[in-house]
C-alpha cells in the first residue's frame, strides 16, 4: 500500500532511504509501507546520523514526518 514521507532539515539535501538516494528534504515522497532507515547524503553535519522509523498510515495530505537539524559548529 502506498505510503507517504516527509524529511525536514533547514537546508535543501538529498534523503537516503536504506542507503539509496530516494527524495528531497521538504518534498512528500511515495513509499510502501514498511521499516526504513533514513539519513541525508553528505556533508555530515546533520544530526542524528540516521533514523529506523516505521511508515503506516499515511495520506499525502498527511505524510510521515521526520526532522534533521543541523550541528552547532564545533569551536
Amino acid at each position: 500500500m502506498a505510503e507517504y514521507l516527509k524529511v525536514v532539515f533547514p537546508q535543501r539535501r538529498e534523503v537516503w532511504i536504506d542507503g539509496e538516494p530516494a527524495a528531497w528534504t521538504q518534498s512528500v515522497c511515495q513509499v510502501d509501507a514498511g521499516w526504513y532507515t533514513l539519513t541525508l547524503a553528505p556533508p555530515q553535519d546533520f544530526a542524528p546520523e540516521s533514523q529506523r522509523v516505521e511508515i503506516t498510515d499515511t495520506l499525502p495530505s498527511a505524510p510521515l514526518v521526520v526532522e534533521f537539524t543541523l550541528k552547532e559548529p564545533g569551536p
